[in-house]
């Protein structure tokens, strides 16, 4: 958690300004990084592949329950990288992605008959130059929802049991970085006006859970749980001592990051050189609350302790819709001597599209799409080590783009009227090494 606080001069246009620019907050997001590219190079090298098909850390996100399989300690480190290509009639400028992946898992031993297994994991997912980001846009700008979704700190920590049988169940829970604070505008003692500035990085949590079994013939089913995860700001202005001036408070708040509640159902073939898995999901994009919140709220009626209806200019719904994702991977090991193992890997997902056609004057896009991914693991097993791999991958994702039409509510001067085509494509790439021990 981190606090600032600061007092800095302003004019009256300074004041203005702040206030217009409220006015127009929106913050683009979409989701965190890892619903996005998924977590881990092995797991984003297959499209985002796990629920019943993960190993090691990765699977703090994708099934909790499979850490249980994890016999030793292990420590893993990484990178990840991403670029976008977004056109909305032209092109539009966005920013990439640079960031740090690390995680781990440890046993913890204890005595028979539990003895080794629960095994406990930790993931974490941290962009170089930022904590988190929310960029303030008028609703009629062209823009999409999946760029700034990749920028955030994000943690996961999770715990796996096996209970015999070959049934494994696991929890956890991720965390997402979101902002609080307030702005106090006034004038001091010498008639010059200032603001008091406070804001809190906090952190919010969703709930991971899962199961696998091991069915006869070398399968493996898996189902995983993850309630939504929304990362805030909410940011107060309050403006004091204007005289005859009476300003209400005003509110800069929205959603940052949004992970809807997501189920997930896996199917694999686990062992043999050449494995595979397929998997459907659901996800409830249908509760997403927005971007932003209305800049002056209504009054509370203290008698019903109801919000009132009143004529304060709220934020148009999102209307977004359930999505179903489908997923296939497919994983050959190579092994050219022995202790050293040599794994190619693919994948292909899609989602459908969350958002609406965007009928009205707002131009924000959140689209269908597709996955491509690719990677190669190597590792260095007994007899050489007791445990050393390095696994890459690399990831084409294509927005299915659509024709949005306005409708006649819309002015000419919207930069989408009387249409707009949507479309882009997005690359990732990234590694990650670890060491067991």
């Amino acid at each position: 958690m981190r606090k600032t606080r600061s007092k800095v001069p302003l004019s009256t246009a300074a004041v203005a300004g702040m206030m217009a620019a409220s006015m127009a907050f929106v913050a683009p997001a979409h989701a965190s990084p890892q619903d996005v590219l998924g977590y881990g190079a092995r797991s984003s090298a297959m499209a985002g592949a796990g629920v019943a098909f993960g190993e090691g850390f990765e699977t703090v996100y994708t099934n909790p329950s499979l850490l249980s399989l994890s016999k030793n300690k292990e420590l893993d480190f990484g990178f990840t990288g991403a670029v976008f290509q977004l056109e909305a009639n032209g092109p539009l400028g966005t920013d990439g992605l640079a960031a740090g992946v690390l995680g781990g898992v440890l046993p913890i031993p204890l005595p028979d008959p539990v003895g080794d297994r629960i095994v406990l994991g930790f993931g974490f997912y941290t962009p170089f130059d930022l904590v988190v980001r929310s960029r303030i846009l008028y609703p009629e700008t062209p823009q999409y929802l999946l760029p700034d979704s990749v920028e955030s700190i994000a943690a996961i920590v999770g715990l796996g049991v096996d209970i015999g049988w070959g049934i494994h169940v696991g929890g956890g829970f991720e965390a997402l970085a979101a902002l609080a604070g307030s702005v106090l505008v006034s004038v001091d003692a010498s008639g010059q006006l200032g603001a008091v500035v406070q804001d809190t990085l906090v952190a919010n949590y969703a709930p991971i859970a899962g199961v696998s079994v091991d069915v006869p013939g070398g399968f493996r089913a898996g189902l995983t749980f993850r309630g939504s995860l929304e990362g805030r700001f909410d940011v107060r202005i309050d403006i004091k001592d204007l005289g005859q001036i009476t300003v209400p408070p005003i509110f800069v708040s929205g959603t940052a990051q949004y992970d809807p509640l997501t189920v997930e159902t896996e199917f694999a073939r686990v062992t043999g050189p050449l494995r595979g898995a397929v998997a459907v999901g659901y996800r409830r994009w249908s509760a997403y609350p927005g971007l932003a919140e209305p800049t002056v709220r209504c009054p509370l009626d203290v008698n019903t302790f109801d919000i009132p209806l009143c004529a304060a200019l709220r934020p148009a719904a999102p209307n977004f819709s359930d999505t179903v994702i489908a997923r296939g991977s497919v994983e050959y090991t190579l092994v050219p001597r022995t202790g050293v193992e040599l794994d190619f890997r693919a994948g292909y997902a899609f989602e459908s599209a969350p958002g609406p056609e965007q009928t009205g004057a707002d131009n924000l896009f959140a689209e269908a799409r597709s996955v491509i991914g690719l990677g190669i693991g190597t590792a260095i097993v007994e007899p050489i080590v007791k445990g050393l791999h390095v696994d890459t991958f690399a990831q084409l994702g294509v927005i299915h783009g659509r024709t949005h039409e306005k409708d006649g509510s819309v002015d000419a001067s919207n930069p989408g009227f009387p249409s707009i085509e949507t479309g882009g494509t997005m690359f990732a790439a990234g590694a990650t090494a670890g060491v067991a021990f």
